[in-house]
């Protein structure tokens, strides 16, 4: 595995962590990161890894699914997650994805604010709807791309 994927896998989890422990990030581990690190979409200040996204493939619907978003906690409510979305975004037209999507059990003002419409499990693509977690009852967001 090439150092530079480890070192950003590695930033991913440093970064994801405290979000996982107070429950608002579902955990990943280190070789899942590094398989799908092309997922990512990471934001640098001086080589830190400041602001990071997942974005997968659902692999059916042209639909991407947001995982794993978060801003550093010493940098929240700078604008950052804005400045994510546009990449997310900009990935997911890339990718030839007509609409993606995130579950969430915080930070549904942050979805609202920013263009997201609240949907319903039956929404989701259906493989994506067998591994729905109904303890953990997430809301599910989702935005056009355009």
């Amino acid at each position: 595995m090439n150092a530079h994927i480890v070192d950003k896998a590695s930033q991913i989890l440093t970064l994801i962590q405290p979000f996982v422990d107070e429950g608002k990030i579902l955990p990943r581990d280190k070789h899942e990161i590094e398989q799908h690190i092309d997922d990512f979409v990471l934001l640098f200040d001086n080589n830190q890894l400041i602001a990071c996204a997942g974005l997968k493939d659902c692999q059916e619907g042209a639909m991407g699914e947001i995982y794993s978003l978060a801003v550093a906690q010493n940098l929240q409510n700078t604008g950052l997650s804005s400045q994510l979305l546009t990449k997310i975004l900009a990935q997911a037209k890339q990718r030839q994805f007509s609409k993606i999507f995130a579950l969430t059990k915080f930070g549904t003002d942050w979805f609202i604010k920013h263009g997201f419409t609240q949907m319903q499990i039956a929404d989701l693509p259906s493989k994506r709807q067998q591994y729905f977690n109904h303890e953990r009852n997430s809301s599910i967001f989702f935005k056009e791309v355009n």
